[in-house]
């Protein structure tokens, strides 16, 4: 070899060995697939453990209920809950209908021991609270 190919070759540098280069992607994408693991589960266990609210009624809903469950063996609760509780559904198609039966019933209110009503006014009674319509 001739001196000038033989400078050239000791001025090249040697190739240097592999180097490894720390890669931290792996530790990235395991934290975030925990990350999102816990919170799913978190999620799930929120929504199949919540505690169900209870929805509070409105004073015409349970008028409404306690009028269609009314006993009319019972004289005196059919008496004074059609008074209190008819009160909230009359409208003007109803209203005449129902001053006429508060007035047959007045007689029966305020004493001490009710007497059993009429047949013909119990039914009209229950053909009133039939007629209901609950309108939210």
């Amino acid at each position: 070899m001739d001196k000038t190919t033989q400078n050239m070759l000791s001025q090249l540098k040697d190739i240097k060995a592999i180097v490894e280069i720390p890669d931290s992607s792996l530790y990235i994408v395991v934290a975030l697939a925990l990350l999102l693991a816990i919170a799913l589960a978190f999620g799930l266990y929120k929504y199949f453990t919540r505690v169900k609210r209870t929805k509070k009624i409105s004073a015409k809903e349970a008028a409404f209920k306690r009028l269609q469950n009314l006993d009319s063996k019972d004289t005196k609760e059919l008496l004074y809950r059609f008074s209190l509780d008819g009160i909230h559904f009359v409208n003007e198609g109803n209203r005449a209908e129902f001053e006429a039966i508060e007035r047959e019933l007045e007689p029966y209110k305020y004493k001490k021991q009710t007497q059993e009503l009429p047949k013909e006014l119990e039914q009209r009674v229950k053909k009133f609270i039939k007629g209901l319509k609950y309108v939210a």
